[in-house]
């Protein structure tokens, strides 16, 4: 027991009874921690592994030859005259950040828990650094999409200069998504379970395994309504140069939504942190 001299009183941290908003300046004085947590992430997938980072082209390797299997030989899904394998990984490699970064960031406050009961940092700092670290997962599936692309005819074009805006734009928004189900799992625990339900329907309401153009144009808006949607269809002509140049408003709307999500899921994120340790 600490011993308090004369007029001193002990100080208690309890959460806001206000919304807070995100202290960005705290988080970049937090930087150094933020790359040691990134560190940290990295180090602990591929310390100790038989094949280290090629665990990371193994799933979208595997992934593709079920679907080139069942759409591509079987079914014979038509991919307007682009290479199944190649029309699957252009949109596989976006889906796979997405969800990386959603499930990493959703898990960040209770995967943490043991840490964050006993010290103090900007809580926002684990999804932060869970999202980084994802971008080794994106580099090395698309270095296997330009390994396929190239021998059948595609090749790097300036418009992949594009590609750093669609990632903060790509990273936003599965963050935010990401952030909000955190926030949720703090109070209720079957948020988990709901999250893997959604992502599971997610995927197959996005045009990854298929072209938009094989559903009917009475239900193409459905899909519309899904913003993964336009990011998998800017990504493709990024790639592959298919279809048309993409509006500049469809992209800013894109960067609007991503934004907007981010700072709505960061702000509950906030406003739960604190009240983890009284829950869990």
């Amino acid at each position: 027991m600490v011993n308090l001299k004369k007029n001193e009183y002990p100080i208690e941290i309890t959460p806001a009874k206000n919304i807070e908003l995100p202290n960005f300046r705290e988080l970049w004085d937090y930087r150094d921690l933020v790359v040691f947590l990134v560190k940290r992430e990295l180090k602990s997938r591929f310390q100790q592994t038989l094949i280290g980072v090629f665990w990371i082209a193994l799933q979208p390797i595997i992934q593709m030859l079920i679907f080139y299997v069942i759409l591509g030989i079987l079914i014979r899904v038509p991919t307007e005259d682009i290479p199944y394998p190649i029309f699957f990984l252009s949109g596989f490699v976006v889906w796979q950040l997405f969800s990386q970064i959603v499930n990493s960031s959703g898990f960040s406050l209770v995967a943490n828990i043991g840490v964050i009961s006993k010290t103090y940092f900007p809580r926002l700092a684990l999804p932060i650094a869970t999202t980084i670290s994802s971008l080794v997962d994106f580099v090395v599936s698309m270095v296997l999409l330009f390994i396929v692309m190239i021998p059948n005819g595609y090749s790097l074009s300036l418009r992949l200069l594009l590609l750093p805006i669609l990632l903060l734009i790509t990273m936003a928004f599965s963050s935010g998504i990401g952030l909000l189900f955190g926030a949720l799992m703090v109070t209720f625990r079957d948020m988990k379970n709901l999250l893997g339900f959604i992502l599971m329907i997610w995927m197959y309401v996005t045009p990854i395994i298929y072209p938009i153009s094989l559903v009917p144009e009475n239900y193409q808006i459905i899909l519309r309504l899904n913003p993964l949607t336009s990011l998998v269809e800017i990504y493709r002509w990024m790639f592959l140069g298919t279809g048309t140049i993409p509006p500049v408003f469809q992209l800013f709307l894109s960067a609007l939504v991503a934004i907007l999500l981010w700072l709505l899921g960061a702000i509950a994120f906030k406003n739960m942190e604190n009240k983890i340790a009284d829950v869990m």
